[in-house]
């Protein structure tokens, strides 16, 4: 095999030379200079000589001429191999020195391997004698000329660079991201960005000289070492981990780090790229707190369609009692007592539901100065130690159009506030009032249209609120409770349900003077057909025949009782299958199926469906104990189909009944 001498200035590109050539049986010499290498040349018997230009002391234009001049070396294939030099003129003036072959870097190694080959094969020089092929003015000129335009071509090379560079470090240092850049032996930081001094807290000299462990308090020397030994040996090209940062005030917050390895020549370092992921972690946190939300829910759900058919069926006996002519008066006064502890049990359980929010929204003609007090006793359970409540309510309050449980679950996000702003001791106060607003008077009451509103507020006399806490009140997820203490979506849901009711939300706060709420509704105008029914009025009941499909045979029971006490011929099934077979077999006429919702086997709306075929002029009512979300599922929500929910009272499910046979 050969004996090749490489000529470079760069020791890489010398190693990878030798590297790559002596792997396939060659011997090699190098040197760093066209000076150098003629000294070796002369030491040492080469086969060929491979020489990059552009060098220190003497370049290879220069080493060529000498080289085919003397008459020890001229025969000796001489190719250039060069990634500065690359223009047609450059290799012109190359050849015209005798250069056997001009090769531009970088070449793919079998390529340099066979180029090699083919001059150790071919071994014939250009010009059989040594001598000069160019003229000593000819080369000077034409030498001054492609080593002019390349020293031009180099510092526009330099100011594009230098423009790059400078770009690139505006950049680094406007990322929010902190950047740094750590030695793979001292693990001390080279380089810093602007964001990271910033974030952390440091100046430059102090955090070039920390270390990656001194900023990660969770992360063990140990298994940083194992992640960077990944990394060195190619294992892992790059790592993705979370650990935190610690300040040079000794607090921490959270950072997502990207770990990769960077070659500047043979010096290894290592990139790390942190990005700030505080927000991201109270997200994720905001969002377990919504499921655990959505997963109360689904039991309050659950347990409230067994909690209502129980509460209907003591309902509906305490009412049949009541009825009754023989009881005493001492009895008489303890089913009252039955039928109004079920009664508040039923506001409970609606009340839950509206809490978590599986209750949808069943707005209708109310006394808001009513709904209060209904919600006073459980208002009172949620304040604690020397806060008092106190209701003020305005004699001949207008009536709103509203769902009870919305204003329920707005009364007890507002008192929870209030009573979070209170230290220990203070005053909640809820009043209500009738208001006028005209045209003059609109900026004082929310930019309202004109017209009649009732006002509800809400007012404590505790530490009151910063102007940054009113600018973001209503935010979804907003707050400024401790961890574990609110979801932030307290205030949004009040703001959201009184926007969905047509009204406005104000709030007037300083710190330390307390905080009011007032809450715009507007006040019911009463439709042409006259007042509402009263609800305390007697309905009228009938005699048409009702079918009623009703899994349990408690709330069965009553139902028939009650139906029948109302004239009304019944029949009872206590499965939607024998419900058909009864409508099926039944001769006389079917006026009203009367059907629970959710039963085993089929549910209330399929059973309408098949009984519906074989009685087209069926007309339907459903039932429920389930949440209201649960009966949407099964398309039972729309306009033009009945309902009621339990628990009801004899006297809704009668006037219900009457209202859809008339219908």
């Amino acid at each position: 095999m050969a004996t090749i001498l490489i000529v470079d200035d760069d020791a890489d590109n010398r190693y990878l030379l030798e590297t790559l050539l002596q792997s396939h049986g060659h011997a090699t010499g190098s040197a760093r200079n066209g000076a150098e290498a003629l000294q070796v040349a002369y030491s040492q018997n080469f086969d060929l000589i491979l020489a990059d230009i552009l060098m220190p002391v003497m370049d290879g234009f220069s080493l060529c001429r000498v080289w085919k001049q003397d008459p020890r070396l001229f025969r000796i294939p001489f190719a250039f191999y060069t990634a500065t030099y690359v223009e047609a003129k450059d290799e012109q003036f190359a050849l015209d020195l005798g250069a056997d072959r001009f090769l531009l870097k970088p070449l793919p190694p079998e390529t340099i391997l066979q180029e090699v080959q083919d001059l150790l094969v071919r071994r014939i020089p250009i010009r059989p004698e040594p001598g000069p092929s160019v003229e000593d003015s000819t080369f000077t000129a034409e030498y001054n000329r492609v080593l002019t335009r390349k020293l031009e071509k180099k510092l526009a090379d330099n100011e594009r660079l230098e423009a790059r560079n400078a770009q690139l470090g505006k950049i680094l240092a406007a990322s929010q991201n902190d950047i740094f850049v750590f030695d793979d032996i001292t693990l001390r930081f080279t380089f810093v960005n602007q964001g990271a001094l910033e974030h952390l807290g440091y100046d430059d000299p102090e955090l070039r000289s920390l270390t990656p462990l001194g900023l990660c308090p969770e992360l063990a020397a140990e298994a940083f070492g194992a992640m960077l030994k990944s990394l060195r040996d190619g294992t892992q090209e790059k790592l993705v981990l979370e650990t935190l940062f610690r300040k040079k005030d000794g607090s921490t917050y959270p950072v997502a780090l990207n770990l990769e390895p960077i070659l500047n020549g043979r010096e290894l370092s290592f990139l790390a790229v942190a990005q700030d992921i505080t927000h991201r972690r109270h997200m994720e946190a905001e969002f377990r707190q919504a499921q655990k939300m959505e997963a109360v829910g689904r039991l309050a759900g659950g347990v409230a369609h067994d909690f209502n058919n129980m509460l209907n069926v003591i309902l509906i006996n305490a009412e049949l009692c009541l009825m009754g002519k023989e009881l005493t008066e001492g009895h008489r006064q303890r089913v009252m007592e039955i039928q109004e502890a079920a009664e508040r049990s039923a506001v409970l359980t609606r009340q839950l539901l509206a809490f978590s929010r599986r209750q949808p929204a069943q707005p209708r003609r109310i006394d808001l100065n009513e709904v209060v007090r209904e919600n006073q006793k459980m208002l009172n359970r949620m304040i604690e130690g020397d806060i008092e409540l106190t209701f003020l309510p305005a004699a001949g309050l207008a009536p709103v159009f509203i769902d009870p449980s919305q204003v329920s679950q707005v009364l007890a996000n507002l008192v929870i506030n209030a009573r979070d702003a209170l230290p220990a001791a203070g005053t909640i106060s809820i009043e209500t009032a009738n208001v006028q607003v005209d045209e003059d008077s609109r900026p004082l009451h929310a930019d309202l249209p004109a017209g009649g509103y009732v006002r509800l507020t809400v007012s404590d006399t505790g530490s009151g609120m910063d102007d940054f806490t009113l600018e973001h009140l209503f935010e979804p997820f907003f707050t400024t409770k401790g961890e574990g203490k609110g979801t932030g979506l307290g205030l949004a849901t009040v703001y959201g349900i009184i926007k969905q009711n047509l009204g406005a939300i104000t709030v007037y706060s300083h710190l330390g003077l307390g905080t009011c709420f007032k809450i715009y509704l507007p006040a019911r105008q009463d439709p042409a057909g006259g007042a509402e029914p009263d609800p305390e009025a007697p309905a009228s009941g009938g005699t048409e025949t009702i079918l009623v499909a009703e899994d349990e045979k408690p709330m069965l029971n009553v139902i028939r009782m009650a139906l029948e006490g109302k004239g009304y011929q019944v029949l009872t099934a206590s499965s939607p299958l024998d419900a058909f077979l009864l409508a099926q077999r039944h001769q006389g006429p079917l006026h009203l199926l009367i059907t629970d919702v959710v039963m085993p086997g089929m549910n209330g709306k399929d059973l309408q469906d098949r009984i519906i075929q074989l009685r087209p002029d069926l007309k339907v009512l459903f039932i429920s104990g389930y949440t209201g979300e649960v009966i949407a599922r099964r398309g039972l929500l729309s306009e033009d189909l009945h309902f009621i929910q339990k628990p009801f009272r004899i006297q809704d499910l009668a006037r219900k009944v009457r209202e859809v046979l008339d219908s």
